[in-house]
């Protein structure tokens, strides 16, 4: 029973995250186009040429590769309506407009500084819940689990950079479309991620 009320939570926390956004398609803004190119290796010992741009939310960056579009949180915690969270970012495959974050696969991304402490996600709090092995992408060693929110399947990893912490879930299908953990552009998203400057 927990088990469901902290689902229905966690999903009408993002709907209400959304809602906030106000639909409206967000643009990159001219200071995070530095165009990338990801040669990460993959899990099969492979290297992936993943082309794309990074963004910055202000406290950390990622890649986003060609096809896909980031898209910044908003700040609940703010008192300026407008204000986006410098900790998150959301890259949805396909994505156009934030509405998309409810029918395409995307890779949301939590950050956690050296001031921060990051509380490690317990499978417990998910159904069907399934330890994964270690993923490497880049030079960072992912760990976390499969599991359903609503039904919905979802890929929970974290990764850890001395200080800098990061938590990525991955919404892997949504009604139009799938991406897996072993896709060369979510790896590449995976070992591109980084402090700001």
């Amino acid at each position: 029973m927990m088990k469901k009320f902290l689902a229905i939570l966690l999903v009408l926390t993002m709907a209400l995250c959304l809602f906030a956004c106000g639909g409206e398609e967000t643009e990159t803004p001219d200071n995070n186009d530095k165009e990338n190119v990801g040669g990460e290796e993959n899990n099969d010992g492979g290297n992936a040429e993943v082309k794309g741009e990074t963004y910055s939310t202000g406290s950390f960056s990622a890649l986003v590769p060609e096809g896909w579009k980031a898209f910044p949180v908003t700040d609940f915690w703010s008192d300026d309506a407008d204000a986006k969270d410098p900790d998150a970012l959301q890259i949805v495959k396909g994505g156009e407009t934030d509405w998309d974050l409810f029918t395409k696969p995307y890779i949301e991304f939590d950050y956690h500084g050296p001031s921060e402490s990051m509380m490690t996600p317990s499978s417990e709090w998910y159904d069907n819940a399934t330890d994964l092995e270690p993923i490497t992408a880049g030079k960072y060693t992912w760990n976390g689990f499969s599991a359903t929110s609503m039904d919905v399947p979802m890929v929970i990893l974290w990764a850890e950079d001395g200080d800098h912490q990061y938590q990525a879930t991955i919404w892997t299908d949504q009604g139009d479309g799938t991406i897996s953990i072993t896709d060369a552009d979510v790896l590449a998203i995976l070992a591109s991620v980084a402090p700001a400057a």
